[in-house]
């Protein structure tokens, strides 16, 4: 008998079944509860235990509900007068705000200490007490008790009516009648003497605006005075020390001017006359120089006498000599004398220049002076506009501090007194029957839906049936994980390995049995079977050597082809290292029967190659899938090949649509549905020939646990039929 269970029809027919009926089949869902029974008990025991427990440790509650309205009262109690503090307009957004004035630990805090709620054992009884002691001096706000009365509040508006109800609940019926009209009587005397409070903070806070606003009316008025003192402003009636000045320092700098110019044409002429030669002894401040002419007169008598000697020694006698150097140390002196002359012609140049240069900086001062009385004009008139807007905000002021006073003690609350609660009889909880009812409705429903849920976010291949009726395509089979078909037996050896040793044993049975579901395809017998898989890691290369083996085990004359050439785990596990057949058969360089590799432990050809293509193209980029297929055709009775996952990898596709036949595998319990339905789909799209899908790696200890009626489900009743 077969170890798997197949769906094989007689003749081909659409892979893809009818969608499912609308209802649910009854035999599945009840499959489905059985399955997650566990869960549906453990579920509805810990609803039951719970609501149980919530029940009985209740203590019993009694409510009290008062209520208020909120009444918007008049802005102007005085007339004519505004109000200091805004009163509440008519709209949900303020009376949503008064409901959260209301659950203010403020609020808590008042009420507490009006009722002396830490006296009652609630409220922490003689602990409650001691805290509030310690926190007398807190503000109502931070009352250490305000929190606890808070938790046994319910505050809430009344529809979209302008009506709060305000409930109080708490194990003592007495104590939860007062609490609410407590809440009532001090929200109210709040807003009363919030309103006052306000008001005579802001009567306060405008007296002391006054004050800042009189000082700064009278610093205003001091600065006026003070800036006119400091920029000479008091009298501008006539002349001003700057006009004067101005005036007297013109006349100077015309007088300087032309000191300025007579030396300069001074110094201009003697710098021509040097210039045309002469050396500077026509020059006036020379000619006028006593030095000079002392030493133009030793100059006639030491060149007369050098004339004297020369004519009567000759021009090499020793005196001759020492004349000459005597007049050429004249000259010098002259030179000399000339230089200095012009020198001090140039300094006292210099000196008129610097004058005048002093003189106009002076001036330019006197009319900066001048033009700053003018500017500082601007200042005081500046000056005077904000003194002006300091008064007015003054008497601004005044006013508004007058209103308010006639508002302080005369505020009313914006709220009355709808009702107040009476004593309640009975408690508000816990509700006895409502609970045994939630427990015995409530219970079956939370497993349900956990089922469903647990069942939902399953979301994996897990039986035939989620292969027929969720993914509509065949089921042939399911490839047993070898680990669950030994019991207690050890084993290191690999699937494919135990395959073949162990011919008869309940993991070789389940190939034959996908064997057979898979040749059996009507009257034509499939040549080419293509396994592929949604996703890596699936047991799609396992599967594929084992089919394979399985195969040469019937006597079919059979090639396993690696077609997955990035991963080539086929390669990896049955061909010697460096083997590069597949490749070299696709490029030219080697025949069909030079390319493969015969199984060393059994009569399986192997087309692959364990190294890697050094190129980025398909694997068949060279010669078409449709040729390498009708090669091997000619040569062997089956052709297996084990391509890539086709959700990854687009080669998949066209080997598939040209394969006879293609399986799908997906691994039990964690292929999603979503990929496996992705995976049939794009198959589909790309014509290939799906025969059906098989589930691999599948514990068979427990499969039976599904509930469905598969053949693994009776595994037990078959072991005397196996030999592990």
């Amino acid at each position: 008998m077969d170890a798997i269970t197949t769906s094989v029809e007689a003749e081909d027919a659409p892979v893809r079944r009818g969608f499912p009926p609308l209802l649910p089949d009854p035999a599945m869902l009840w499959a489905m509860f059985r399955r997650r029974l566990w869960l549906f008990a453990l579920i509805w025991a810990l609803v039951a235990v719970g609501i149980a427990a919530r029940t009985f440790h209740q203590v019993p509650q009694y409510s009290a509900t008062s209520t208020l309205v909120i009444t918007p009262a008049r802005s102007d109690v005085v007339d004519g007068v505004r109000g200091v503090t805004a009163p509440i307009q008519p709209d949900s957004a303020a009376i949503e705000t008064e409901v959260q004035i209301l659950s203010s630990p403020a609020l808590a805090g008042r009420v507490a200490d009006a009722l002396h709620l830490e006296r009652y054992p609630m409220f922490g009884g003689q602990a409650g007490a001691m805290l509030q002691d310690e926190g007398a001096s807190t503000e109502p706000g931070t009352h250490p008790l305000a929190r606890a009365l808070a938790s046994h509040m319910t505050i809430q508006r009344v529809g979209l009516s302008f009506v709060i109800a305000i409930s109080a609940t708490t194990p003592d019926r007495h104590l939860s009648a007062a609490i609410a009209n407590e809440y009532v009587k001090e929200y109210i005397d709040q807003q009363s003497s919030s309103k006052n409070a306000a008001t005579h903070a802001i009567s306060g806070e405008l007296q002391g605006k006054l004050d800042d606003m009189e000082k700064k009316v009278v610093a205003a008025d001091s600065a006026v005075q003070a800036y006119k003192i400091q920029h000479n402003l008091m009298s501008t009636e006539g002349s001003t020390m700057a006009e004067q000045q101005v005036s007297t320092l013109s006349g100077q700098i015309a007088s300087a001017q032309a000191d300025l110019a007579d030396k300069t044409a001074r110094l201009a002429t003697a710098r021509q006359q040097l210039a045309h030669g002469g050396g500077g002894q026509d020059v006036g401040a020379t000619l006028a120089s006593g030095t000079v002419s002392a030493l133009r007169t030793r100059e006639a008598d030491t060149t007369q006498r050098l004339a004297d000697l020369t004519t009567r020694y000759g021009e090499l006698h020793p005196d001759v000599q020492k004349t000459r150097k005597e007049l050429a140390d004249i000259r010098s002196q002259i030179q000399h004398e000339i230089d200095r002359i012009i020198s001090n012609l140039s300094a006292e140049r210099n000196a008129s220049a610097s004058r005048l240069a002093s003189l106009q900086g002076s001036q330019a001062g006197a009319k900066g002076s001048l033009t700053s009385n003018n500017s500082a004009m601007v200042g005081l008139q500046e000056l005077e506009r904000k003194a002006e807007a300091a008064r007015s905000v003054y008497l601004a002021f005044l006013n508004r501090s007058k209103e308010t006073v006639s508002q302080e003690g005369i505020a009313q609350p914006d709220a009355k007194v709808d009702s107040l609660s009476r004593v309640p009889v009975l408690p508000s909880s816990p509700n006895i029957p409502l609970a045994i009812l939630f427990a015995l409705v409530g219970g079956p429903v939370a497993g349900m839906f956990g089922i469903a849920l647990a069942e939902y976010l399953d979301g994996k291949v897990r039986t035939k049936q989620d292969v027929e009726h969720k993914l509509r395509v065949r089921y042939v089979g399911g490839v047993p994980e070898l680990k669950s078909t030994l019991g207690r037996l050890r084993n290191n050896q690999s699937p494919q390995d135990y395959l073949v040793d162990h011919p008869m044993s309940a993991f070789a049975e389940a190939f034959r049995g996908l064997r057979a579901a898979l040749m059996q395809r009507g009257r034509q017998m499939p040549s080419v079977i293509a396994v592929t898989s949604a996703l890596p890691r699936e047991g799609k290369s396992t599967t594929s050597i084992c089919l394979a083996r399985t195969m040469v085990s019937s006597g079919s004359r059979t090639v396993l082809v690696d077609c997955d050439i990035r991963r080539r785990s086929v390669s990896e596990a049955l061909l010697p290292r460096d083997w590069s057949g597949l490749l070299d058969y696709l490029a030219g360089t080697k025949t069909l029967e030079q390319a493969v590799f015969k199984d060393p432990k059994s009569d399986l050809r192997i087309l692959g190659s364990t190294v890697a293509p050094d190129y980025a193209r398909d694997l068949f980029a060279d010669r078409g899938v449709e040729k390498v297929l009708d090669e091997l055709r000619e040569h062997f009775e089956v052709s297996v090949l084990d391509t890539a996952p086709v959700l990854g990898i687009a080669e998949t596709r066209a080997i598939a649509a040209a394969a006879d036949s293609t399986l799908v595998l997906a691994r039990w319990r964690r292929t999603s549905m979503k990929a496996a339905d992705a995976a049939v789909e794009m198959l589909l799209g790309a014509n290939a020939h799906l025969r059906g899908l098989a589930l691999t790696m599948v514990d068979i200890r427990r499969y039976a646990s599904t509930g469905y009626q598969d053949v693994y489900s009776y595994h037990k009743k078959f072991k005397g039929y196996y030999q592990n």
